[in-house]
């Protein structure tokens, strides 16, 4: 026996859509004269009066001592770059060892880095001044380094270290 073949689901009936609400009618504005804004009276001079200024705060007093106390000594600098922040000694034989090898190499770039980046952190380590010389002429700095030489024999004549790069460097 054939089964009964199920009654199709009544189809939902689709949502009436909302009818639009009537705009509401704007009152008409007979052509009427809109009488211009009330004038402002200017202000009076009393509301525009200067305020006094507010009295100066006292100067501190400072003496002479911590003034001078907080001005940096520069040391005195034979480098061909300006001194700044000193590098541990580690940190300085390193980045020079790594420019020697470097313009051993003909790498001459790469030696010119190296030696710019620990040339400001060298500080009063005048046993660099052969080294860092014979660095400056690989590079092709020769006036640098006679400029350095000059420097350091005015801040440190009898230095050893200086008188045996100049020898080295210049002799």
């Amino acid at each position: 026996e054939p089964e009964p073949e199920p009654e199709p689901e009544p189809e939902p009936e689709p949502e009436p859509e909302p009818e639009p609400e009537p705009e509401p009618e704007l009152p008409l504005i007979e052509n009427r004269i809109v009488p211009p804004p009330p004038l402002i009276p200017p202000p009076s001079d009393e509301v525009l009066a200067p305020m006094p200024p507010p009295p100066l705060p006292p100067v501190p007093v400072i003496s002479a001592d911590k003034i001078l106390s907080s001005i940096p000594i520069a040391e005195p600098n034979y480098w061909p770059w300006p001194q700044q922040e000193k590098w541990s000694d580690r940190e300085v034989a390193l980045q020079v060892k790594s420019a020697m090898e470097a313009a051993r190499a003909k790498d001459t770039a790469q030696a010119t880095v190296l030696l710019d980046e620990v040339g400001p952190h060298l500080g009063n380590r005048s046993k660099l001044i052969y080294p860092i010389g014979a660095l400056l002429q690989r590079i092709g700095r020769s006036q640098s380094v006679d400029k350095m030489l000059e420097n350091a024999s005015e801040l440190i004549p009898d230095d050893k270290n200086l008188i045996t790069a100049k020898k080295k460097l210049r002799p």
